[in-house]
């Protein structure tokens, strides 16, 4: 064996070697840029997903119950669950039945539609109610501007988005017209500017601004415990499906309705989950890239060295032995293109992560910047069947070293 690898050094690296060294170079190059936009392109998908998707979970909760199944973005019409009904869904846990976590919180939450004046400017919004027991931690990470203590200790304390603020030109600070119907009447009430938030979602930033329960309600006469839904958030993503089906069919009276995030926001997650099909595309067809790379790659090296093969040959080597030579050349363009494609796809996911250097339309794909999340279990993987597929197809053009005849090689030398 060692002299087999001393012989593949010699005809890969050795004096007069030159073409045969652009052609490891070429075929180790090959191999890391596929391997390197594999793992990105799976990296990029995965923070797209989460971070999407994550941003409307965090306002939007992830099942809602209301008086009727709808996929309109509000409900005026007050319901009331009693406290023993919101204990058993807060101590709901199916983690028995499949799922992954347990219920985080259930909030009761008031949306209802209003106008926005300040000075001569009109805009159509929808308000939304945030009390005491918010988690207020979420919203913390999307204010850009003001202050959230501001806001849950003044009295008719309103926060607006970026995407309203803008349109409305107003400030932190600034007292604003909010204008309610209700019954036929016209309701308006001041209240203060205190934060500015954005969360990239249009969708959302262009209708949704936030207001105080408490406030809200003094102003809809709404009682105590009375909301327009109820929003029950999970502590993982992927139980939506089993508690939305359980709550539906054990929980829920019949006379109200739950349904998941997932059916109120259809599009973008279709957007988001579509990603997922792309990924699998590219996937495919560097490997089949890979893979033709490789074979290429081999059989170059063989014809180069043809008559090298067959004087081998006419010294008394066995094919075998042969193949292991440039088996081993082929052994090397994978292990070192694997190692640089590696290290090229975590340098460069690192450095978007860290200084975020591509940029995006914010107002078209929900995120300011190309999101990376490595999912180091996919790289392995990834790696391994790169390594176990490229290996079996080098076996194709190594059988080709076995018709080669020392007789016809050597004639022409």
């Amino acid at each position: 064996m060692n002299s087999i690898w001393y012989i593949a050094r010699k005809i890969g690296f050795g004096q007069g070697a030159r073409f045969t060294r652009f052609m490891l170079g070429l075929g180790t190059v090959s191999i890391a840029l596929s391997i390197a936009i594999m793992i990105l392109a799976n990296a990029i998908t995965n923070g797209f997903q989460h971070q999407i998707t994550q941003k409307i979970y965090d306002f939007w909760g992830h099942i809602h119950i209301s008086s009727g199944y709808t996929n309109k973005f509000f409900e005026t019409e007050a319901i009331t669950l009693d406290s023993i009904l919101l204990e058993e869904i807060r101590d709901l846990d199916l983690t028995k039945q499949g799922a992954a976590g347990k219920v985080r919180s259930v909030d009761g939450i008031i949306q209802y539609p209003v106008i926005l004046q300040q000075n001569d400017l009109l805009e159509g919004a929808i308000i939304r109610s945030l009390d005491s027991t918010y988690r207020y931690d979420v919203m913390d990470q999307y204010m850009v501007e003001g202050s959230l203590d501001s806001f849950q200790m003044e009295e008719r304390s309103v926060m607006l988005s970026r995407s309203i603020q803008r349109k409305m030109d107003a400030e932190v600070g600034d007292r604003i017209i909010l204008y309610f119907i209700k019954d036929d009447q016209q309701l308006p009430r001041r209240f203060r500017i205190r934060g500015i938030y954005n969360t990239g979602v249009m969708e959302y930033d262009d209708k949704i601004v936030f207001a105080r329960t408490e406030d809200i309600r003094n102003i809809l006469g709404f009682e105590l415990g009375t909301f327009t839904s109820y929003e029950v958030s999970l502590e993982k993503n992927q139980d939506i499906s089993v508690y939305d089906d359980y709550l539906y069919q054990n929980v829920v009276p019949s006379e109200y309705f739950n349904f998941s995030i997932e059916e109120l926001w259809p599009n973008i997650f279709q957007w988001v989950y579509m990603q997922e099909t792309n990924e699998q595309l590219i996937m495919v067809l560097l490997l089949i890239v890979s893979v033709i790379n490789m074979i290429t790659v081999f059989f170059i090296l063989v014809m180069e060295k043809v008559q090298v093969i067959g004087l081998f040959k006419a010294l008394g080597a066995l094919n075998r032995d042969v193949r292991r030579i440039f088996i081993l050349l082929a052994g090397r363009i994978l292990f070192f293109g694997i190692l640089i494609g590696n290290g090229l796809a975590l340098v460069l996911g690192y450095l978007q992560q860290r200084f975020q250097l591509i940029t995006l339309d914010e107002s078209e794909y929900y995120i300011s910047h190309v999101p990376i999340e490595f999912n180091f279990s996919f790289i392995l993987m990834i790696n391994g069947i790169v390594l176990i597929v490229c290996v079996l197809f080098m076996f194709l053009p190594a059988l080709v070293i076995s018709r080669i005849r020392p007789s016809k090689t050597l004639r022409f030398a």
